[in-house]
C-alpha cells in the first residue's frame, strides 16, 4: 500500500466524521528509537526490564518539559543533566496528512469528503438502498464507507457487514442472520424502511428516530450531527461554514446539498436531474429506453407490471399467509420498479422514485401487520 486511511467516527456510532491519509514513505520517516533501544543497540546490552520502564519514563518527562524531582536525582546520581540525556533523544518526525471532512446523510451514509480548503475532493449520490447512482471524484479517492457498519468490496460488489455481507442491488443479504429467527422470519431481510432503521452489525434493525428508549436514540448516532457540530466548532476560522451543512448556505451546504437536492422525492431523496432529462427524451422517442436498450426496458417493465399490477394492499383483516405474500409482492414490486430507475433512469425521475418508495412503504406496513399477529 502506497498511504495509509485512518477514519475517525463519531463517538459511539458508525457515521465517519474524518478521513486521514499518510503516505507510506512519511510514516517511514516518522519511525524512530526510543532512548531505551537506542542505548541497549549501541551498547549492545539488554536492560532489564525495571531499567527500560525508567528511561521510557525520563523520555516521556523530558518531551513534556516536565522533569519530576525523582528523575533530576536519578540523573545527578548518575551525573548526567536533563540536557545531556535530551541531545540523545531522537528528533521526533510528524508526518504529513491530507484530511477531509465527511458529510453524511441522516443515516451516516457519506456523500462528500471536503478537504480543509472546503473544496469537494470527492461526492457520489446513493439511493436508500446503499446502491451507488452516480460519483464524482476528481481526486481519484478510494472512498469504500457505504450505509452504517458496511464497506464496499470492489471484487465482489457486496457490501461488508461485520458479521454477513450486504448485496444493495437485491437490498438484503446473501447469508442468513446469524441470531436465527430473533431476526425475524426472513432471515435475509434488510430493514425494509432503509430511510429510517438501519443494521450497522448485520445482526439487529435500528430506528433512527431520536427515541431514549431506542438502540439508535444516541444523537451521535444520527449521521449529521456529528460533522455539522465540528463544522459548527471549526467556524470561519476553518474555512468551513458550520450553520450552513444544515441550513444549505455553507460551503458544504451549498456546494452539496443545493448541488444535489434541488428536487426531492417523498422519502427526502436527491433527484438527479439528468433522471428528468432521460424521461423525457424516452418519451419523445429522441432516445428510447433512456440508459438502456428498448428491449432490455421492455423486459424489465414486463416484470414490474407482473408485480406491481398484483393484489398488494394489506389490511388487518388478511390471514398470516396472505400478509406474507403481500408483502413479499410489494417488495418485489418496489426492487423492480427500483431496478428500472437506477438502470435506465440515472435513478429516475420524481414521481417514479415516488412509486418505488410507496412500494417499500406497503411491505412496510405489511410487516407491521404480520408482527402484530399473535
Amino acid at each position: 500500500a502506497t498511504q495509509r486511511v485512518q477514519t475517525i467516527y463519531t463517538p459511539g456510532s458508525f457515521t465517519p466524521l474524518i478521513r486521514v491519509e499518510t503516505q507510506t514513505a512519511e510514516l517511514a520517516k516518522a519511525v524512530r528509537r526510543t532512548l531505551a533501544e537506542k542505548f541497549q543497540q549501541e551498547a549492545n546490552v539488554t536492560f532489564p526490564p525495571e531499567l527500560v520502564a525508567l528511561v521510557d519514563s525520563l523520555e516521556a518527562e523530558l518531551q513534556r518539559g516536565e522533569l519530576s524531582a525523582a528523575n533530576r536525582a536519578w540523573l545527578a546520581q548518575c551525573g548526567l543533566t536533563p540536557e545531556q540525556i535530551q541531545n540523545q533523544m531522537e528528533p521526533e518526525y510528524t508526518p504529513e496528512r491530507t484530511i477531509h471532512l465527511y458529510h453524511c446523510d441522516h443515516r451516516g451514509l457519506p456523500l462528500a469528503l471536503v478537504d480543509v480548503k472546503g473544496r469537494i475532493a470527492w461526492r457520489a449520490e446513493f439511493d436508500e438502498w446503499g446502491n451507488m447512482l452516480w460519483e464524482n471524484n476528481p481526486d481519484n479517492l478510494q472512498q469504500l464507507i457505504r450505509l452504517p457498519g458496511q464497506q464496499y468490496d470492489e471484487e465482489s460488489g457486496l457490501h461488508y457487514n461485520r458479521h454477513r455481507y450486504y448485496d444493495p442491488g437485491q437490498g438484503r443479504y446473501i447469508t442468513q442472520d446469524p441470531t436465527g429467527l430473533a431476526g425475524g422470519l426472513n432471515a435475509y431481510t434488510y430493514p425494509l424502511n432503509p430511510v429510517q432503521f438501519i443494521d450497522p452489525l448485520g445482526l439487529n434493525a435500528c430506528d433512527l428516530t431520536p427515541d431514549p428508549t431506542a438502540l439508535c436514540g444516541n444523537p451521535l448516532f444520527i449521521g449529521g450531527m456529528g460533522p455539522n457540530k465540528i463544522l459548527d466548532e471549526l467556524g470561519s476560522k476553518g474555512g468551513l461554514s458550520g450553520s450552513g451543512s444544515m441550513l444549505g448556505t455553507g460551503v458544504i451546504g451549498g456546494g452539496i446539498v443545493g448541488a444535489t437536492i434541488g428536487q426531492v422525492d417523498n422519502a427526502g431523496r436527491s433527484v438527479n436531474p439528468l433522471a428528468d432529462k432521460l424521461t423525457q427524451e424516452h418519451k419523445s422517442g429522441i432516445n428510447p429506453g433512456g440508459n438502456c436498450t428498448p428491449d432490455e426496458l421492455d423486459k424489465l417493465q414486463k416484470q414490474k407490471d407482473a408485480f406491481c399490477n398484483m393484489p398488494r394492499s394489506c389490511s388487518k383483516n388478511d390471514s398470516k399467509l396472505a400478509l406474507i405474500n403481500k408483502m413479499n409482492i410489494n417488495i418485489a414490486c418496489a426492487h423492480t420498479r427500483k431496478t428500472i430507475n437506477n438502470k435506465c433512469f440515472a435513478g429516475g425521475n420524481k414521481t417514479h422514485m415516488d412509486q418505488e418508495n410507496d412500494a417499500f412503504k406497503s411491505s412496510v406496513n405489511c410487516r407491521g401487520l404480520l408482527n402484530g399477529l399473535k
